[in-house]
């Protein structure tokens, strides 16, 4: 069963519905609330390959999605529900693009329709539409009125974690807020309306973001990887972002079936013991441990973890708790540690990443690549 869209953008439900629901008493628990976002850039053959996927690419996911019973959701009606504890239908997804390139409208969009897969676009409203490389607000207004969700993506897409060197901690916050807050009327003045769902740019994110979108009444979105449920951080819900060299069939088909790891909590500490509340690492802090409770101890003796740039960690098992110990430093930048197990259903596991960033040894921010 997928989730349409027409020219009203009122979903409409195949008759697999009636089969769906009277299924759902047979899934297992972690099934009912489970849920995957996909999230590309472009979808071109030209644009850079860190931030695209080729149309190919892009093409043989949407067939599979649509081959296998994939439950395509609109963004908002899928996080409304999950915020009101209501199941969900199995294998329930949702497809997202940042930054609003004029590649979605022209290759991706087509193929949407084709299988009639609702979808999200975060825009960054001082670019929309400001040069031939993103959509207009025209076409914006044209994808909406099609059902389409644009959603906030800030004003111009900066780094809002770095404190500028010529500002005050209030003056930082208060830039932080107005990009958001910006975007945000902007995208109600433009449409009428706005979703109330943030995508982070470049996937990062500290406390003083969080607090801020909070207290906006927004549902933040950022980029490391994973399932999730009911009980997901609302300010930091996990996506599975794909490029060119992460867009072969099998990890997709991993990532679009995972399910969320069943976690009683999850702890980092730096390399003094000290909690990490923060994805910034302090300085010299290269190695934090993660610890991580789940709900049994038969499920922690499956977990496998793997960290960016060095491969499996090891770890250490006490019953129901994982720690992991990282064997080699995090390299400077945006890294994850991610876990995975399998599950119960065949072919599918469950999924857990935790996200860190790391400055230079000068206390320097990292250069995208």
């Amino acid at each position: 069963m997928v989730t349409t869209m027409h020219n009203t953008g009122t979903p409409r439900f195949t008759a697999a519905v009636a089969l769906l629901l009277l299924g759902m008493a047979l899934l297992p628990a972690h099934s009912l609330f489970a849920a995957v976002i996909i999230q590309y850039h472009h979808v071109d053959d030209s644009t850079p390959a860190i931030t695209s996927v080729t149309r190919q690419q892009f093409a043989e996911h949407m067939q599979y999605l649509a081959d296998n019973d994939f439950n395509v959701m609109h963004l908002p009606e899928m996080m409304r529900a999950l915020k009101n504890k209501q199941r969900l239908p199995d294998r329930a997804i949702a497809i997202t693009f940042d930054d609003g390139y004029r590649s979605v409208l022209t290759n991706a969009v087509p193929l949407l329709r084709k299988h009639g897969f609702p979808y999200t676009i975060f825009i960054n409203t001082e670019l929309t539409g400001n040069s031939h490389e993103f959509i207009s607000w025209k076409q914006l207004h044209q994808l909406n009125r099609e059902g389409a969700t644009i959603a906030n993506h800030t004003t111009v897409h900066s780094h809002l974690v770095r404190q500028q060197d010529d500002e005050s901690y209030l003056q930082w916050q208060q830039r932080i807020e107005n990009e958001i807050m910006q975007a945000e009327s902007k995208i109600r003045q433009q449409l009428g309306k706005s979703p109330g769902l943030l995508a982070y740019p470049y996937g990062e994110y500290n406390n003083l973001i969080k607090i801020i979108s909070k207290t906006h009444g927004l549902i933040g979105f950022a980029q490391h990887s994973g399932a999730f449920d009911e009980n997901v951080d609302w300010q930091a819900v996990p996506r599975f972002a794909f490029n060119q060299m992460y867009a072969d069939m099998e990890g997709f088909t991993d990532k679009v079936n995972s399910l969320p790891m069943p976690l009683r909590s999850t702890i980092a500490r730096d390399h003094r013991g000290e909690p990490l509340d923060e994805p910034l690492i302090p300085l010299h802090s290269h190695r934090p441990t993660l610890k991580l409770s789940l709900e049994s101890a038969e499920l922690a003796s499956r977990v496998q973890c793997f960290a960016s740039g060095q491969g499996r960690v090891p770890s250490d098992i006490d019953g129901a708790t994982v720690t992991l110990h990282l064997q080699q430093d995090l390299p400077v930048g945006r890294s994850r540690i991610n876990c995975t197990a399998p599950s119960d259903q065949a072919g599918r596991f469950h999924w857990y990443s935790h996200f860190f960033m790391r400055k230079t040894e000068e206390n320097e921010w990292y250069e995208e690549p």
